[in-house]
C-alpha cells in the first residue's frame, strides 16, 4: 500500500525552501467598515473606540472609530496565506509577537512584508521551525505595526527509492 500523502499546494514551500535574509511581500487590502462589524461581532470586542464614532471622536485619540490593532494583525496573518507558501506544509503557529507603531484606519490598505530571520531544523523530525519578522505596512508606506511568527514547516518529504 502507498504511504498517505498529505495534499500540499502547487505554491507551498517546505522548511528546506526558505533562507535567512529572504523577503516576501503580500498583495494589499483595505481594512473596510464591514470588516470592523464583523470583528466585534465575532470576538465580542465592542470598545466605543472601535463601534461608538460619537465617544471615539469625543475621547478617543485618533479623531474617530478606528479597527482594533489585533484585526488588522489577523487580516494581516490571511494575506500572509493568501501567499499559499505554507498550503499543506505551515504546521503550527508557535509563537506571535506584535508591537503597535500606529494606527490603522477603516479605509486603509495594508500589505506584509516578511524577512526569513532564522531557520531551525528539528534533526529526526519531517520538520522545521521558522522565524519570520512581520511588517504592516499602510499604503502611504507607513509602517503600523511589527513582530514575529515562528512557525512550524514541514520538511521536504524523503524520497523513495525508485522501483527495480
Amino acid at each position: 500500500m502507498a504511504p498517505a500523502h498529505r495534499p500540499v499546494g502547487p505554491g507551498a514551500r517546505y522548511f528546506e525552501d526558505f533562507r535567512p535574509g529572504e523577503r516576501i511581500v503580500t498583495q494589499g487590502r483595505t481594512v473596510t467598515e464591514v470588516d470592523g462589524g464583523l470583528w466585534a461581532m465575532f470576538t465580542g470586542d465592542m470598545n466605543p473606540m472601535h463601534v461608538d464614532e460619537v465617544y471615539a471622536t469625543e475621547h478617543g485619540l485618533f479623531g474617530g472609530r478606528f479597527p482594533p490593532g489585533l484585526m488588522a494583525v489577523a487580516i494581516a496573518s490571511g494575506l500572509k496565506e493568501r501567499l499559499g507558501l505554507f498550503a499543506g506544509t505551515g504546521l503550527a503557529m508557535l509563537e506571535q509577537t506584535i508591537r503597535y507603531h500606529q494606527p490603522v484606519r477603516f479605509g486603509d490598505t495594508i500589505h506584509v512584508e516578511l524577512t526569513v530571520e532564522e531557520t531551525e531544523p528539528r534533526p529526526g523530525k519531517p520538520r522545521g521551525v521558522v522565524t519570520f519578522h512581520y511588517e504592516i505596512v499602510k499604503d502611504d508606506g507607513v509602517r503600523v505595526a511589527d513582530g514575529r511568527w515562528v512557525m512550524v514547516v514541514a520538511a521536504r518529504p524523503a524520497r523513495e527509492d525508485p522501483a527495480p
